[in-house]
């Protein structure tokens, strides 16, 4: 048996919902964080220790503790003089890009035509993307209210698509702001075979299928960032990989960080001359709740992720290097913008926004919880469009987040 195996027959329950899943080992917590500890977990699963140690994070964004294959030391990151770039505040004199959305945009806001102007997102799957999207979305609610004549939504686009299909080679960028969302490439592929495949498919959380599936689809699924975000054909083999993700840094107005979520917000929010109320958000959803996409499709219980032994040994072969290459030097030329970024803005100015962000994101999680009603309750039943949802699980508990004065409700100005 390989560790998969023993882990599901020692330790396999039912849950409250009638579904059989791995234990919840770690509480209540975010998929990522939950994730972290997961892979630090080693075996400790197949003896029955529930014992966890904190997660330390480097700048990386990464755990320092955590074994999924190579992973950048404090020396690397001091060190490291790849590419990168400090994304530009929009400028002052540019009003936001914010024009009108195509008619049937009214009553489906994910288009998957290609559009030059508006609010864009190139959507990777796993990493958060459906809590960004719905702070997107909010946010050209928000903005269209006022900005445009008749009101309405603010143009963009939120779908899985890449740039390619996009077409954003081809975008007015004084006219649209572009951005992307990166996760660490091996934490973002075991929470991928998790949800749509473990989850949806049923499919055994097994070594062997694990490995399959990303052999298998290794033309779509190795470096899948870097082959999504680019603008161009390329060629991964022959092509110097710094090259490649140099072009792709120069396309973007701005790629945040999953496990920074909260500074990346914050930067995007000044970047952009947002106010701090644009950005506040209501989860999305999480490893062990339920979650449903379009309408009338059934809910769906999402097993919490975890690593084997053997798991670790693939992440660390020479294979899986060479799988997420590019994407592991991507995924940190976007962590060093991040920094280099938020250097030019003022660091202190920085963790001064994130500090009160924080504050209102607690205060949000209070007011709000309540009377945000997720598509998917907490029995697993679909509620249609009982859901205060801004479109399927997305940008959920709008109308309580619309109400929130940052500086009246948690500054007390």
């Amino acid at each position: 048996e390989n560790g998969w195996s023993k882990f599901l027959a020692a330790s396999t329950v039912s849950s409250d919902h009638g579904v059989d899943r791995a234990p919840d080992l770690f509480g209540d917590k975010t998929e990522d964080r939950r994730l972290d500890e997961e892979l630090h977990y080693e075996n400790n699963a197949e003896a029955g220790s529930s014992e966890t140690k904190n997660v330390l994070y480097n700048s990386w964004g990464t755990s320092k503790s955590i074994s999924t294959g190579k992973q950048a030391s404090d020396k690397e990151v001091e060190e490291y003089k790849g590419p990168q770039t400090t994304w530009e505040s929009w400028p002052e004199d540019n009003p936001f890009p914010c024009f009108p959305g195509e008619s049937k945009m009214k009553t489906v806001p994910v288009q998957r035509s290609p559009s030059d102007t508006g609010l864009q997102f190139v959507r990777e799957m796993k990493t958060a993307s459906s809590t960004v999207a719905g702070v997107l979305l909010r946010l050209a609610h928000r903005k269209g209210a006022f900005l445009l004549d008749e009101g309405g939504l603010c143009r963009m686009r939120v779908d899985h698509s890449s740039a390619q299909h996009q077409k954003y080679a081809d975008r007015d960028k004084k006219r649209s702001y572009l951005i992307s969302l990166l996760r660490e490439p091996t934490k973002r592929a075991i929470s991928h075979f998790f949800h749509f495949h473990v989850s949806e498919r049923k499919t055994d959380p097994t070594d062997a299928n694990f490995q399959t599936f990303f052999r298998d689809g290794a033309e779509k699924w190795s470096n899948y960032y870097t082959k999504d975000l680019t603008m161009r054909d390329i060629d991964l083999q022959e092509e110097p990989h710094g090259e490649i993700v140099n072009d792709i840094l120069t396309q973007y107005n701005f790629i945040a960080i999953t496990e920074r979520m909260d500074e990346s917000l914050v930067v995007f929010k000044m970047l952009l001359g947002l106010e701090l109320e644009d950005i506040l958000y209501m989860s999305a959803k999480s490893s062990g709740s339920f979650t449903s996409g379009p309408p009338n499709r059934p809910c769906i219980y999402l097993t919490p992720s975890f690593v084997s032994k053997g798991m670790k040994e693939f992440f660390a072969s020479e294979y899986w290097e060479n799988y997420m290459k590019a994407d592991r030097l991507l995924y940190k030329a976007a962590i060093k913008s991040l920094d280099n970024t938020i250097e030019a803005l003022g660091r202190q100015k920085v963790e001064q926004e994130v500090a009160t962000f924080r504050k209102a994101q607690e205060y949000t999680q209070d007011k709000c919880d309540e009377r945000t009603i997720y598509r998917c309750n907490s029995k697993g039943a679909n509620v249609g469009r009982n859901a205060t949802c801004l479109m399927w699980d997305i940008g959920c508990g709008y109308e309580c987040l619309n109400e929130i004065s940052v500086g009246r409700d948690v500054l007390g100005a």
